[in-house]
Parts: structure tokens; sequence; C-alpha cells
């Protein structure tokens, strides 16, 4: 009797120990997909929100008389107010970058992958609405509304 093994053994070990092989990568192939997806999902989400919550603490200072809204376009909306001690503050949108500029010419990125901004006053009553977006894999897409309460008269 021969010590070893036969050429079909070989191959049906070489098969399953490729099926098995496939099967390891693929799940670790979707576990990464799935783990930067989820990771640029939750980037766009906190650049949208920490935007939103910045315009917010600022806006609440505002008097519903000192705030101009203009739109140059259906996605292109400017906010201009007044607070007790700042004259002129804006946000608006510049490309995909929610910008705060104040004093008039300095200019500060709030938010990033911002597809989106829009306002609408209902004095004393100031609705802000921004849609965030990026395609990674897929399109992935983040909106936010919230309302403010204008304060100062």
């Amino acid at each position: 009797m021969k010590n070893g093994f036969t050429l079909v053994e070989v191959m049906v070990t070489t098969i399953i120990v490729g099926v098995i092989g496939v099967g390891f990568y693929g799940v670790l192939h979707t576990g990464s997909n799935t783990y930067y997806m989820d990771s640029n999902t939750l980037e766009l989400q906190q650049q949208a929100r920490n935007g939103l919550d910045r315009m917010v603490r600022e806006l609440r200072q505002a008097s519903a008389a000192s705030a101009v809204i203009t739109s140059s376009s259906s996605s292109s909306y400017k906010v201009v107010f007044n607070t007790p001690t700042v004259t002129g503050i804006q946000y608006y949108l510049t490309g995909t970058q929610l910008t705060r500029e104040y004093p008039a010419g300095t200019k500060i990125t709030i938010a990033s992958e911002i597809s989106y901004l829009k306002f609408t006053l209902s004095s004393p009553t100031l609705t802000i609405e921004i849609h965030a977006g990026k395609t990674f894999f897929r399109p992935l897409l983040f909106s936010l509304i919230e309302t403010v309460t204008l304060r100062n008269a």
C-alpha cells in the first residue's frame, strides 16, 4: 500500500478550500462596504447637524424684523439677520458648502456636502431645511428641518 493522496482527493480538497475562501472573502467584502457606507452616512449627518445647530443658536437671538431672506434659485437661499450685539450675519450655500459670513467678506464654512438650503420666514418663526448628500457606492441623502422662534424684538 502506498502512502499519499490521489489526484481526485487533492482536487476535491482544493475545490472545498476554494469555495470556503470565496465565501469568506464575500462576507469580509460586504462587511467592509457596509462599514464605509455607515461611516460616510454618519459623517454626512454630523456635518448637516453641526451646521444646522450653529445656525439655530445664532438665529434664536435674532429679531423677526431684522431677518431678510433672499433666493437666487430654487435651492439657493440666503438669510441675513441681526442679533442684539451683531449686525449683518449671513448664512448661505456656496456650491456644496454651508457658509457663514460675518463681518462682510469674512467667510467660514460651517458644513460640507450640503445640496439644498432653504429658509422660510413666517414671523416670528423661521424654518430651515437642509439636504446633505454625496455618492459613495450609492447616493447617500440626509435631510433636516428645524423651526426656530426668533426671540428678540
